[in-house]
């Protein structure tokens, strides 16, 4: 007799979840243009300051001498931000370079992958097998890839950043 193991559909924790996002905006606001997030305590949020007044304002983050990583500020309103953070390099074909867009909730201090290679507007949960070939954690895994680059940009000391714009 054989006996059939039922598969448990997947559920997202959220505090997980929110715990992930609130760690990669703690991080991501040392390479944000301009400066970090400072605390506005008139409104309860944070604003971007010293210099990043608009979007469009960019920074680089530089590997080596043929390659680095584009911050774009995208949308810059009073609680949230989007930026892109892409690849820059002479060697590598555009299609093969890695770009997100992240958005970040000042109010809350949080950081979310809102967009990776051309994917926008991630489910909480796929369903598995679909024919997007995504995980059913996809959401969670594109974060989770935020901040594994955040980390390795940390471990390399690629804090100092130069401006473009």
């Amino acid at each position: 007799m054989t006996l059939l193991a039922k598969k448990r559909s997947y559920k997202p924790y959220v505090p997980d979840f929110l715990t992930l996002c609130e760690r990669n905006y703690a991080q991501l606001r040392f390479f944000l243009p301009g400066a970090v997030a400072a605390h506005n305590a008139g409104a309860g949020a944070a604003t971007i300051n010293a210099g990043a007044t608009s979007a469009g304002d960019s920074k680089v983050i530089q590997i080596n001498e043929y390659e680095g990583y584009r911050i774009k500020l995208l949308e810059l309103c009073k609680f949230t931000t989007t930026i892109k953070i892409e690849h820059v390099s002479d060697t590598a074909l555009g299609w093969l370079r890695p770009q997100f867009e992240v958005r970040l909730y000042h109010d809350a201090r949080l950081a979310e992958v809102v967009s990776c290679q051309q994917v926008r507007r991630f489910k909480a949960v796929y369903d598995y097998p679909n024919l997007e070939m995504m995980q059913p954690d996809e959401k969670r895994q594109i974060n989770l890839l935020l901040r594994d680059w955040l980390m390795l940009c940390q471990r390399q000391g690629y804090h100092n950043v130069e401006s473009l714009s």
